[in-house]
């Protein structure tokens, strides 16, 4: 079972996989929301630098995680193991040295549960010279590769794009963030309707609004967006402060803003594929963004030559699903001790195993059941 709570830090995300096969099959997905005072703790985690408040929220976290998975594991029984990523809270992969760091809960979530959790994903990568992100295109191309290659589009807090090369094509897989996916929009409803909303449904509001050529021109000027692949970004650089300052200089309407806003995510993403995305028979849009239909109107319209879809080839797997899922899987190659080579998505110096392993009550079991699972990978 996999759990996610992405940078837009609204809740919990459970998927649940099958690895025993030649590719993973999807079983299950389920969600859960974070009480909004949590949220509001979460996001102002990533501007914070207090160790003791960092602590609490842990614990905290770790409540929510082990409520929930108690809650799935009664639903879904017969889990083996937990992968879990916890909160991102701060992540800097152009630092020196650079460091990434998720609250993961993960000793809650063993005592709780009693099964063992798998955890710490990121941190491996960067020691190995990787941005610690994406981590999901692998998964990605595990589940979804085709005979052509094939574009996949994850519009989080973050968006993020995977180039999946097609089976008879030797090139890498490729993918990077492209700048902010929700961060923005949601932290501008948050602004602008002074914490009555936590984010524009459908992009109703921002559908209200003109966007705003000549504010749009500059904020793609933007530094991380003209900084060629391998890369990664998050709140340090898209965030309410950021918001915040772009409010205060802002002229027109509220609902100018947040169209302008919205067409910042789809323009970001069109430069991003038109400068550094080799060809591709279709894009399918994943994540909570392709939820908003007004965002989904513009990237359809940005992208007329592209074919776009919303959720994933098939359908085998919710479009809601899709990073729960793959961490799921990643904790799967962790216990058989996989490394990963995400030289062309991360930019690490080599392969590595994602992931630290936390045994629980069912560690023998187990260990007997990987055995007999053998190592083929």
């Amino acid at each position: 079972m996999g759990l996610m709570s992405g940078t837009s830090a609204d809740g919990i995300d459970a998927a649940l996989l099958d690895c025993g096969g030649e590719r993973p099959v999807f079983l299950g997905h389920r969600h859960h929301s974070y009480p909004e005072a949590l949220q509001r703790r979460l996001v102002a985690a990533s501007t914070q630098q207090d160790l003791e408040a960092a602590a609490r929220l842990e614990r905290e976290l770790g409540r929510e995680h082990g409520h929930f998975a108690r809650l799935c594991l009664r639903q879904w029984g017969g889990v083996d193991a937990i992968a879990v990523h916890g909160q991102t809270v701060r992540h800097r992969p152009r630092h020196d040295p650079p460091f990434t760091i998720q609250l993961t809960a993960a000793p809650d979530l063993a005592v709780t549960t009693g099964l063992t959790i798998v955890h710490d994903f990121r941190r491996a990568d960067v020691a190995a010279g990787g941005q610690g992100a994406p981590l999901v295109p692998p998964f990605q191309q595990a589940l979804f590769a085709g005979e052509q290659a094939r574009l996949f589009l994850n519009i989080g807090g973050i968006a993020n794009v995977t180039w999946i090369p097609g089976r008879k094509d030797d090139r890498a897989l490729l993918a990077w963030d492209c700048g902010p996916g929700n961060a923005l929009l949601d932290a501008a409803v948050v602004l602008l309707s002074e914490g009555r909303l936590s984010f524009d449904a459908d992009g109703a509001w921002a559908r209200q609004g003109e966007i705003r050529a000549a504010a749009l021109e500059h904020w793609l000027s933007w530094e991380f967006f003209h900084r060629p692949p391998p890369k990664s970004t998050g709140r340090e650089d898209f965030s309410a402060p950021l918001v915040q300052a772009l409010w205060r200089d802002w002229s027109f309407s509220a609902a100018d803003f947040l169209a302008t806003l919205t067409a910042l995510t789809v323009e970001s993403i069109a430069k991003s594929l038109e400068c550094w995305a080799p060809p591709a028979e279709a894009l399918w849009v994943f994540g909570g963004g392709a939820d908003n239909g007004f965002l989904m109107t513009l990237l359809a319209r940005r992208l007329s030559r592209l074919p776009v879809h919303r959720g994933t080839p098939g359908d085998r797997l919710p479009h809601l699903a899709v990073e729960a899922a793959a961490f799921a899987w990643l904790g799967e190659r962790c216990l058989r001790g996989v490394a990963l080579d995400l030289r062309g998505v991360t930019g690490q110096g080599q392969a590595v195993v994602l992931g630290n392993i936390l045994p629980g009550r069912n560690w023998l079991p187990l260990l007997a059941k990987l055995r007999h699972l053998g190592e083929n990978p």
